[in-house]
């Protein structure tokens, strides 16, 4: 990651910019059954049920257990106004880059969740829900961070004449949420965090109703791993279930199959690894599980971060999904390829610009340099396969590109990074949707071509970081004229309306365009499938509108080529190794 080069600026900019609370709040009261009844807040004509919780504490012989549901006991009065805790996790996100606000409370009873809707909502609304999971290398991220904080949306959508609901809930994460082990295999307990994610999923279906949402209209949403976790629930148990706890996708930076890690026993390998460090190793992985669970909740999640760090930047990626198993039977992209997931779900995929930018060193400065870290990205990879992506990428296509600091051999890596985890898997995602759901769903591609944080990144010298990972949340929450009002230009505002109401025009009709405000002139990915392309629509920027991805030379940046390479199955079994 290249995050050291900006991140004095977000340092100082980000940290003044503190979550704006409400002058006045008033109380909100929702009844569920077993006369359980839950205070909330309302403020700005937002209602706001907070620290709900779904599970039960994960701590003790829970601790990497499936969870287990909770339910409040008969006749409870619940205090829904304040945060709860976030679950085990580095207390500063990121190191020196204040994306995030720093975690005050930290407990393994935290599978906890929030429901954000209009005022004046009632029982029989049934308004469209939609469910946010947040990102975070699957090691960081909570539901109360003020990044993500609904309200915008929500009143945007109001404004629209499409409201909506908001929910979002806590999952594990680290060693606690993707710890991987025979142990755990054979309990039905790996992807713990995927699994909080979906009994967070089945209590929006047993609840919601009488928050005035509908159960049968839930979308689910995600950015980055977040993205990543919205595809892995739609390839869950790979597709084998009766019915599945939502109705539509969007998948911001992510997909089913953007970490090619899930296909491996990366997780395994840095489980044993962390269990060799803290000591427990034993004669078996039942014993060694055992010693786990025995440890103070503060010497495991030190020894786990210290860990973390010393083999991933920031810490991220370290643990993450597993497969095969039972929630993840096969790898995903094979799940996608034999159509074993959820075949009824619309789907919005997409990608920024430069997604990767933050990720591939600025310091690459030659061919040589450049091969060594394809081989650092994917050391399986064949000599053959090397000399392939460099002629995909080759170096003309980035010159002018290129500036005194900054090779061209920079920007071909964060492009090649970018197609291998995003924009490819994207791709095939609503290929693969398209194909096994007869056409009977909605798919739609962007890419986003705007950024809220060009100012910052001109300040520091670094605008060659372009339209970088993390610039379509702004928009998406409609926070360019508040949280980021010190940054944003009059078409960062414009945009983000536009991008925040497209989002919810598709949670309430599947279809981004359907109304007023949103974005325009986004046709389905599909409509020109007879002509051998896909519909992407370019979001913001200079250049925006309805593209093709196809393989004429007037397609967009060559994908569908590169996309055949990165999505064929030599490619993505060298990846997973």
């Amino acid at each position: 990651m290249a995050f050291k080069s900006v991140a004095a600026i977000f340092l100082c900019l980000f940290s003044a910019c503190g979550h704006a609370s409400a002058l006045h709040k008033q109380h909100a009261i929702v009844d569920i059954e077993n006369r359980v009844r839950f205070h909330g807040s309302s403020a700005s004509n937002i209602e706001s049920f907070i620290n709900i919780r779904f599970g039960q504490n994960t701590g003790g012989s829970n601790r990497f257990a499936a969870p287990k549901p909770y339910s409040y006991p008969y006749g409870s009065v619940v205090n829904a106004t304040q945060p709860g805790a976030a679950c085990p996790q580095q207390k500063v996100p990121i190191q020196g880059l204040a994306v995030f606000d720093n975690v005050t409370h930290i407990s393994e009873d935290c599978l906890t969740l929030r429901v954000d809707r209009p005022a004046n909502t009632s029982r029989t609304s049934k308004l469209p829900v939609m469910v946010y999971i947040y990102g975070g290398g699957d090691s960081i991220g909570q539901i109360y961070d003020p990044i993500y904080e609904p309200g915008s949306l929500i009143s945007n959508a109001v404004q629209q004449g499409f409201p909506v609901m908001y929910v979002a809930m806590n999952y594990r994460v680290g060693v606690f949420g993707f710890a991987a082990s025979p142990a755990l295999n054979a309990t039905g307990s790996l992807n713990a965090g995927l699994l909080d994610q979906r009994l967070g999923l089945s209590w929006v279906q047993q609840h919601i109703s009488a928050f005035g949402g509908d159960p049968d209209n839930v979308t689910i949403f995600g950015e980055s791993d977040g993205a990543t976790g919205v595809g892995l629930q739609i390839t869950a148990y790979g597709g084998d279930i009766p019915k599945t706890p939502f109705k539509r996708a969007i998948m911001q930076s992510g997909s089913a199959s953007a970490d090619s890690g899930t296909a491996s026993n990366i997780s395994a390998v840095h489980t044993s690894e962390l269990i060799k460090k803290i000591n427990c190793t034993s004669s078996s992985s039942e014993a060694e599980f055992a010693c786990l669970r025995e440890l103070p909740l503060d010497r495991l999640l030190s020894a786990a971060v210290e860990y973390e760090f010393s083999v991933s930047n920031f810490g991220f990626d370290v643990f993450e999904p597993t497969s095969p198993s039972t929630f993840i039977p096969d790898s995903p992209s094979t799940l996608l390829t034999t159509g074993r997931f959820a075949h009824d779900i619309d789907i919005i995929a997409g990608w920024t610009e430069d997604d990767q930018s933050f990720f591939a060193p600025s310091t690459l400065n030659s061919t040589t340099d450049l091969v060594q870290f394809i081989y650092s990205q994917f050391p399986a990879f064949s000599k053959r396969n090397v000399q392939r992506v460099l002629s995909l990428y080759s170096v003309t296509s980035f010159s002018d590109m290129s500036s005194e600091n900054i090779s061209a051999q920079y920007f071909r890596a964060s492009r090649m990074l970018r197609d291998a985890q995003y924009a490819c898997p994207s791709l095939h995602m609503v290929q693969m949707n398209h194909k096994y759901s007869d056409g009977k769903t909605s798919n739609y591609l962007y890419v986003l071509n705007q950024t809220l944080f060009s100012p910052l990144f001109a300040e520091m010298g670094t605008s060659y970081l372009g339209i970088s990972h993390f610039s379509d949340i702004p928009y998406v929450f409609n926070l360019a004229k508040t949280r980021y009002s010190f940054l944003a230009s009059p078409s960062d505002i414009k945009l983000s309306t536009e991008m925040s109401s497209s989002w919810a025009s598709f949670a309430a009709f599947g279809d981004p365009s359907r109304r007023h405000g949103t974005i325009t002139n986004w046709d389905d990915a599909m409509d020109q499938i007879s002509l051998g392309q896909y519909n992407l629509r370019v979001v913001g920027g200079p250049n925006e509108g309805l593209k093709a991805i196809g393989h004429d030379k007037d397609s967009y940046e060559e994908l569908a080529k590169r996309c055949d390479f990165w999505s064929s199955a030599e490619v993505l079994r060298e990846m997973a190794v």
